[in-house]
Formats: structure tokens, sequence, C-alpha cells
């Protein structure tokens, strides 16, 4: 008995440390929390250079503020949001979660899954910049 209880001691922390998220999958998961809680409360994220400045990068961040800048119709604007890759979203898309992640020679692409049904899944390609994980692109998975 004293054996069983010794090595379930010992594996619990391999159970709990399985679970936790990677820095770049937290670091994505804290944007797409604050992104959807901004549009859940009918605010402009898209238009909150200093926040996004904190999960986003600075190309990315300047590459924005072009296409924001002057007339609309002269330029080719995207129809989906450029962070949740959607023209709308439903209230339960608050619930937002990491189904996975994985690396390859760009980036680390976190796989955030939104909505109780996990219908709605983007990847968002998560890079160093200035000394912190922050999201480069997402790209639509489904």
């Amino acid at each position: 008995m004293k054996k069983i209880i010794l090595t379930l001691l010992l594996l619990s922390p391999l159970v709990v440390s399985a679970g936790e998220l990677s820095q770049q999958e937290a670091a994505a998961l804290v944007f797409n929390k604050w992104y959807m809680g901004q549009l859940l409360k009918d605010k402009s994220p898209l238009t909150d250079y200093k926040t996004l400045g904190e999960y986003v990068t600075s190309d990315t961040i300047k590459a924005l503020k072009e296409l924001n800048s002057g007339d609309s119709n002269d330029k080719d604007m995207p129809d989906a949001d450029m962070f949740i890759k959607a023209q709308d979203y439903d209230n339960d898309w608050k619930e937002i979660s990491v189904i996975s992640s994985d690396f390859d020679a760009a980036c680390t692409n976190v796989y955030i899954a939104f909505g109780k049904n996990k219908n709605h899944v983007v990847a968002d390609c998560m890079v160093q910049n200035a000394g912190k994980w922050k999201v480069r692109s997402v790209t639509l998975i489904k």
C-alpha cells in the first residue's frame, strides 16, 4: 500500500505539468480572451493600438495602422476581423481554449477554439517580439 501511495505522489506532478500551458499558448489565450471581451462589450480593439501592442507584434500593428488610415474606399479591406477571422461572433465565444500548438520555421502556431462547441478555430502565429510572445498573424482553421 505504501508503494502505491508513494508512486502516486511521485507521478502527480507529471499529471499537473502536462496540463499547463506553454508561454506561447498562455500568451495567445490571454490575448484572445481580452480581444473577445472587448468585442462582446461593443468596443473596437482593432484601434486600441496601445493595448494591442502588449499582445501583437510591432510589424503587425504597423500594417494594421496603415490599413486603417485613409479612405477605406481606396483600399481592399478584409471581409473578416483579422484576429478572429470571422465577420460576426456568438456570445458563447467568450469561452476560449487552447486546443494544441506546434512549431514550424516561422513561428509557434497556437490553435485557439471559440465557443462551447469549439466550432470556430484559428491558429495564432506566435513569435518573440520585444522579449514577449506576441501574435504575428492569424489563420482560420475551421
